[in-house]
């Protein structure tokens, strides 16, 4: 980021993953971990939620932490497929 003095990579991933995560009522969803690449990524925290539309599924899109990279973790509510979309790495 400009400003910052540290440069990050953002990699497109598009890979299906394990995900462990709290259904809550209505809509409410939230990712504790997912596994990749063979390692198991705890969540620290979320930072950003929004849902985008893919036909007539409903995309839920999680903007996740680890305590060091950048995640964005998509759930389609249609497939119930969680999916790895890009990493942001220092």
């Amino acid at each position: 980021m400009p400003g910052k003095g540290t440069d990050t990579v953002i990699t497109p991933i598009n890979e299906p993953v394990k995900v462990g995560a709290v259904f809550g009522n209505g809509e409410k969803i939230r990712p504790v971990w997912f596994k990749w690449n063979g390692r198991q990524h705890r969540i620290e925290s979320i930072t950003y939620t929004w849902s985008s539309r893919q036909g007539r599924a409903v995309v839920y899109h999680f903007s996740v932490t680890d305590g060091a990279n950048l995640y964005e973790l998509r759930y389609n509510s249609e497939t119930s497929v969680w999916q790895l979309a890009q990493v942001d790495m220092e």
